[in-house]
């Protein structure tokens, strides 16, 4: 016998972006706003290969750079020489698209699990409610990024298709599903790619401007008479 079960999307989409809502107000909108950043990192790599591919290029000359001046610092240096093994240059090839997609997927996240590391202040609650609305629209982006992978490119996925469920199988159909996709619409792309790379910007700039203080919005605590932290 056939049983169905069936997921509304919309209802899923609604539930995720709460939750990722609800975990942005508790970051900030910094820590947010850098996750922000490696999504748009993201959506450049699968939506706009040519784009990433050099300023992947860029990245792996900036890193030989900085590895051939380690060496040079090798050899005047027995201290250094021993800490720093003589090895090639880490390089990673820009045209291989696959290589940089895991590695932005793993630091998106790494940068919810080690949410902790980093800025200590406390928040104010303007800072909540922007990473608040920021971390919707990383569970928006999110989304559409799983969308896009699922629809036609997961290994396998024709196949499954086209030979269908045994009767004694659980299918699963999802209803409700959207008839335009986000990262189809090339106008929508250069929209999220604009705005991502300047909320990032954004906390870069504020970062540097700040001196490893407190962004914007946010309050340093200092220690009272009493060894209680107070707002300043």
């Amino acid at each position: 016998m056939s049983q169905s079960l069936q997921i509304d999307y919309t209802l899923v989409t609604y539930i995720v972006i709460g939750i990722f809502a609800l975990v942005g107000f508790m970051r900030g909108w910094w820590k947010e706003a850098v996750t922000t950043g490696l999504l748009t990192m993201l959506i450049l790599v699968v939506k706009r290969p040519e784009a990433a591919a050099g300023v992947f290029d860029f990245i792996d000359k900036l890193v030989m750079t900085i590895w051939q001046a380690l060496q040079r610092v090798r050899e005047t240096s027995d201290l250094v020489a021993s800490a720093l093994p003589a090895e090639e240059p880490p390089v990673i090839d820009a045209k291989r698209q696959s290589i940089y997609i895991i590695i932005l997927v793993a630091a998106v996240v790494a940068s919810y699990f080690f949410s902790k590391i980093g800025l200590t202040q406390t928040m104010s609650a303007g800072a909540r409610l922007i990473g608040a609305l920021l971390g919707a629209y990383n569970g928006y982006i999110v989304l559409n990024l799983l969308d896009w992978l699922m629809r036609g490119r997961l290994p396998g996925a024709e196949e499954v298709t086209a030979a269908g469920v045994p009767p004694s199988e659980v299918t699963l159909t999802v209803t409700n599903l959207p008839t335009t996709r986000t990262l189809e619409q090339d106008g929508v792309v250069l929209l999220l790619l604009a705005g991502g790379f300047l909320v990032f910007l954004l906390a870069v700039v504020t970062s540097i401007r700040f001196g490893r203080r407190e962004p914007p919005l946010y309050h340093k605590a200092r220690t009272g008479k009493q060894g209680k932290k107070e707002k300043i």
